[in-house]
């Protein structure tokens, strides 16, 4: 996959880093090195999703899958699932807004590489920037096999306002391909209007926003409804992946 821009939040080959729970920001932040040590079920599923080698190099061959994402994606969702998709044989691509200047009423400056960048984030500190493969603005469905949306808290709640990331799920689900959204990513559904009458899971916080749009909240790592996959939190992410090759390999 691309490499980060300096802060690096992965190794040269696109590996997860374990980072040190020490922030040198000073501000909380998600630590890879805690999620995949601790002593859990999903958090050793996670490690194992994270660090071990392929199973099968080509078992997603010819398959190409879309993260949809912007500024403030959390970056161990984005990676982790970049480096699996991508190390079993898929074509990844970040496809992502084209961003411009901000009105100089916001108060916003943001710097040249965010053109062709987004910024992933731990939890609240920044992690490095990722390079886009695809501007939503000219992205087209039909490119693709599956979509994912990665949470972040900044990064869905900027999507779920953009009409082309709106439409791009959209037309992936109509046409039935595998529509996965993780921890804040559920968002991008809701305003999507895609989860009335389904069953659905996000992380906890949001649960009042599935039943507000008409979900039926179940708290389980992965719900599947269809072509729906949701998951609830960064070490769900191996069985939502779990779950979306089932639908891509049939």
């Amino acid at each position: 996959m691309n490499k980060p821009v300096h802060p690096a939040p992965a190794g040269d080959a696109g590996v997860v880093r374990i980072q040190q729970f020490e922030s040198p920001a000073g501000v909380p932040l998600l630590s890879t090195q805690m999620l995949a040590t601790a002593d859990g079920d999903l958090n050793r599923e996670l490690n194992s999703f994270l660090f071990d080698p392929p199973s099968n190099p080509n078992l997603l061959k010819g398959k190409k899958i879309a993260i949809c994402c912007t500024n403030g994606v959390e970056e161990v969702e984005i990676l982790g699932a970049h480096r699996w998709l991508s190390e079993h044989g898929a074509t990844v691509h970040v496809v992502a807004p084209k961003a411009g200047p901000l009105p100089p009423s916001y108060g916003v400056k943001m710097p040249p590489i965010a053109e062709t960048h987004v910024l992933a984030i731990r939890l609240m500190e920044n992690g490095g920037w990722l390079k886009i493969d695809q501007y939503l603005e000219t992205a087209k469905a039909s490119d693709y096999d599956a979509i994912i949306l990665p949470g972040g808290c900044w990064n869905p709640d900027f999507l779920r306002a953009d009409k082309n990331a709106i439409a791009f799920v959209q037309e992936m689900y109509k046409a039935g391909k595998p529509v996965c959204g993780i921890c804040h990513g559920p968002w991008v559904l809701i305003s999507a209007r895609l989860l009335k009458g389904k069953k659905a899971t996000a992380v906890w916080n949001i649960h009042i926003d599935l039943e507000n749009a008409g979900a039926t909240v179940i708290d389980e790592p992965v719900v599947v409804d269809g072509n729906l996959i949701t998951a609830r939190f960064p070490y769900d992410l191996p069985r939502m992946v779990e779950a979306l090759v089932k639908q891509l390999v049939k």
